[in-house]
């Protein structure tokens, strides 16, 4: 049986964000689908609302220190600006949530807003709880 830790799980899913959200320098065209967010230079900063339960802390903290290194993206873990259960939008950064979803069969889920073109205006990520309950099937650190 395959299993993943609640850290992987967050890596996961904000990679999967990150190359559905931020220009990729290996690719040739530098986005997916032609959505990123806008700047002007690189690094750019992406706040991320730290709307995690303990369970998270420390995997939000690992990852915003890895995008960090890029030469391309710097990330700052703020206050979240939502409450977890309903993750809403705020303009201009990306919330990150932990909740007891319920058996959904998603572990979990990114979502952009997009402004006038190709710029991102916001996101989300939805971390499932329900899934990585202590002592769960996916609670290890395989």
């Amino acid at each position: 049986m395959f299993r993943i830790s609640p850290r992987r799980s967050l890596l996961l899913v904000l990679v999967a964000f990150t190359f559905a959200a931020f220009p990729v320098v290996m690719l040739a065209n530098h986005s997916w689908n032609g959505y990123h967010w806008a700047r002007q230079s690189n690094p750019f900063n992406v706040k991320m609302g730290n709307n995690v339960g303990s369970l998270w802390q420390t995997a939000l903290a690992n990852a915003s220190a890895d995008w960090s290194q890029s030469t391309v993206l710097n990330t700052t873990i703020v206050a979240g600006g939502t409450r977890p259960k309903n993750c809403r939008p705020t303009s201009g950064q990306d919330e990150i949530c932990s909740a007891r979803y319920g058996n959904t069969g998603w572990l979990g889920l990114a979502q952009i807003w997009l402004t006038t073109g190709s710029h991102i205006a916001q996101g989300v990520v939805k971390l499932n709880d329900y899934y990585f309950s202590p002592g769960s099937q996916y609670d290890t650190a395989s």
